[in-house]
């Protein structure tokens, strides 16, 4: 084990303007009273990794990770990955297939481990636009192959991402891992992932080429077509129907690969306990106030009190159901990176990688671990899909009638009363479309309609964690998007609102 105790301690004059100027700090962490280093170990000849505390404030002991470069004389501090000379952050990078354990000033360590066989060659940065992210990336190059470095910004967040991604290492479902590192707390001897390395996935998210689809529908959309779209949807989707049929079997195979990897529950889901939380969330969002029509979000209440009693007659008094099993944890549609494949790629030409896994456990020891399930991926994806398409559906209506989308969206809740008729036709037409078009999209992702009591459920528990948190974001244009969802779970047509 190398040590690293005779670094110098960090000022904290230092750490303020670093901090304060972050722009992934939280707004509440940003009033901290003060920042304090509490460990620190040298990962290089400038380089350190800092372990941070706030001080004061409502984030009060919340930790972070800094990794950073010290100026000379001057003993300023700056950002590692975002250094101009272009060799920032990579001091960790390098100490990955070491398999090195550096002794931190405070007793800790900080172990780095790495894939056999471990990645080898020069190391370098490249340029790389990460977007905001609450983590940091970087696009290094290990013996002239691209690979991304992640580091976790939270230090006290429960991640499981480096791990996961080692289990599913050969799979082809996630990128190939390459390496990470963690940091051993000296008092308390808690793990805590701090970066992680793995092959870089060139692509983008499904979000993408759904998004330039939907977008080039509205121009072909003319008033013969409102009234009954679907002919239009099929036709204008076909050019992505292999694909999507495709992505849906990879994530089916991932699902398996990923059971396999980390085991099947013992035991089924917990319905026992969801069905009364659920309820008791429903209660909690029927009483609070929203400046939402009221008729309509009264209705939306009730189809939701009316899905949990059919559900709760469905399970009647059983404590599990069938359907547990891991999952990706918190899948959103960028998270199912496409890029582009040979011709003979078998996912219809596209190449395929699941990302930014957020698994809730990883053995069934764990606790909470039958308490996740395939299925809650399924509705995370029907979810975004809604959300998706009602905002473009509230702008593509709202531009056409020349009005804010705002309007448009309560409007698609309420039925616009007020408008005249001839505005509430667009407006009805547009947002049938995108129903129409989404519910193609979830058949050919996700296949062919289903009744699953735990998937009806599940999307019932979703859709209540999203109004919840629109409630108390006050985001009303979204809270409009869950009513308007949550209304559809009264249609006595068969949808894929909650049945697919």
């Amino acid at each position: 084990m190398h040590t690293n105790t005779n670094v110098d301690a960090i000022g904290d004059e230092h750490l303020e303007p670093l901090l304060r100027a972050a722009p992934w700090m939280s707004r509440d962490a940003r009033e901290a009273d003060r920042y304090v280093c509490v460990d620190h170990v040298a990962a290089g000849p400038r380089e350190l990794l800092l372990v941070v505390a706030a001080e004061g404030g409502p984030a009060s002991g919340r930790r972070f990770f800094v990794p950073v470069r010290r100026q000379e004389p001057s003993g300023a501090l700056t950002h590692a990955h975002a250094d101009g000379d272009g060799n920032g952050g990579l001091a960790a990078v390098r100490q990955v297939p070491s398999g090195a354990r550096l002794r931190t000033a405070r007793g800790g360590v900080v172990a780095f481990r790495s894939a056999d066989p471990a990645p080898a060659g020069e190391v370098r940065r490249l340029p790389f636009e990460q977007g905001w992210s609450s983590n940091a990336l970087s696009l290094v190059e290990i013996g002239g192959v691209p690979h991304i470095h992640k580091t976790y910004r939270h230090l006290d967040e429960t991640i499981r991402e480096p791990e996961l991604l080692r289990l599913m290492s050969g799979t082809g479902h996630t990128p190939q891992w390459a390496g990470d590192y963690t940091y051993t707390d000296p008092v308390h001897g808690t793990r805590h992932p701090l970066g992680v390395v793995y092959r870089y996935a060139p692509g983008h998210g499904l979000d993408v080429p759904l998004r330039e689809n939907l977008r080039s529908l509205w121009p072909r959309l003319t008033a013969a077509d409102q009234a009954a779209p679907d002919r239009l949807v099929r036709s204008h989707l076909r050019p992505l129907e292999e694909k999507l049929r495709a992505a849906g079997a990879f994530l089916r195979a991932f699902h398996r690969d990923l059971s396999a990897r980390l085991g099947a529950p013992a035991t089924g889901y917990p319905v026992g306990g969801a069905l009364p939380r659920a309820a008791a969330r429903l209660a909690e969002l029927a009483r609070a106030d929203a400046p939402l029509p009221r008729a309509p979000r009264n209705a939306a209440f009730a189809a939701l009190e009316a899905e949990l009693a059919a559900l709760r007659s469905v399970f009647g008094d059983r404590a599990t159901a069938p359907g547990a099993g891991p999952c990706h944890g918190d899948l959103h549609l960028s998270h199912l990176l496409c890029g582009a494949g040979p011709a003979d790629a078998p996912h219809g030409h596209w190449s395929l990688r699941v990302i930014d896994l957020s698994t809730p456990a990883l053995t069934p020891g764990e606790p909470g671990y039958a308490a996740q399930s395939p299925l809650q991926d399924l509705v995370a994806v029907q979810r975004a899909l809604e959300y998706f398409t009602a905002d473009e559906a509230a702008f593509e209506s709202a531009r056409r009638l020349g009005v804010d989308a705002s309007e448009t969206m309560n409007g698609s809740l309420d039925g616009a009363p007020g408008w005249p008729p001839a505005r509430r036709t667009v407006l009805a037409g547009v947002f049938r479309t995108a129903d129409a078009w989404r519910e193609h999209v979830v058949r050919l992702l996700l296949g062919p309609a289903s009744d699953s009591p735990l998937r009806r459920l599940l999307y019932v528990r979703r859709l209540l964690h999203e109004l919840g948190y629109n409630h108390d974001h006050a985001r009303p244009y979204h809270a409009a998007i869950d009513l308007r969802h949550a209304l559809a779970l009264a249609s006595p047509a068969p949808t894929t609102h909650a049945r697919t």
